[in-house]
């Protein structure tokens, strides 16, 4: 949590964004487009969507998770262009990469923002990015109303998933093909991670990060972000 609120901070005064967790890592100066950072050979790629009123937490909270990995993981942001990008709270935000240059992406990160439920539906380059994208990952997740995002993509027809607890019912009624789950933190179907968002897109990262590196490296993680017993055994699956 620590390393989060450093995080929230640096991007608030400078409008910094995630890069690779390498010594190359390069970052915006204030009022530019932010160079794409460098990725490291061999690592796996994080690619997480942020758009204007992305909720801050629904990406900097699985942002944090895969930065812990180190050298493990490249950790970047994408956004519809290289224009910077307002959270719902405020904050500015230079993406890493734009959706004609992002490279190629292994864990697909789906935050929610104000229009999640709403006028992003609308968007059909951002359905269209995520659809292709999530096609091609090794896992697609989504966090508070992302899910509602992965849904208008077709890609949860016929399997479980979940959304902010409140909103359940309105994934179920928008998207009669999926089957939404109330009283779970996070859902795994096959490669899809829906979450409820909050405290529980922390565990539901943590979580892919146990499937593609083992339980060592999620113990170290979950040591460095200091969870909580609870948390812990969200985050192994028992959800």
């Amino acid at each position: 949590m620590k390393n989060l609120l450093a995080l929230v901070a640096a991007v608030a005064l400078s409008g910094c964004s995630g890069g690779a967790p390498s010594s190359g890592d390069t970052c915006c100066a204030t009022g530019g487009s932010a160079p794409a950072p460098v990725l490291k050979a061999g690592a796996k790629n994080v690619g997480i969507l942020i758009f204007n009123d992305v909720f801050i937490t629904e990406f900097v909270a699985p942002l944090d998770v895969y930065k812990h990995t180190g050298d493990k993981m490249n950790v970047f942001t994408v956004a519809p262009t290289a224009a910077a990008i307002r959270t719902y709270e405020g904050v500015v935000v230079h993406p890493d990469f734009s959706f004609a240059n992002a490279p190629k992406i292994d864990v697909l990160v789906v935050p929610s923002g104000n229009g999640s439920i709403s006028s992003d539906l609308k968007n059909e380059e951002l359905i269209g990015f995520v659809k292709k994208t999530a096609a091609q990952a090794a896992y697609a997740t989504s966090h508070c109303w992302g899910c509602f995002t992965l849904a208008k993509a077709g890609l949860l027809d016929g399997k479980e998933c979940t959304t902010f607890p409140t909103s359940v019912d309105d994934l179920q009624k928008m998207f009669p093909n999926v089957k939404a789950q109330k009283d779970k933190r996070f859902v795994v179907t096959g490669k899809f991670i829906t979450s409820n968002g909050g405290l529980a897109a922390f565990e539901a990262a943590l979580y892919v990060v146990e499937k593609i590196f083992g339980k060592e490296t999620a113990d170290k993680v979950a040591a460095g972000l200091v969870y909580a017993p609870d948390n812990r055994r969200f985050a192994v699956g028992s959800n």
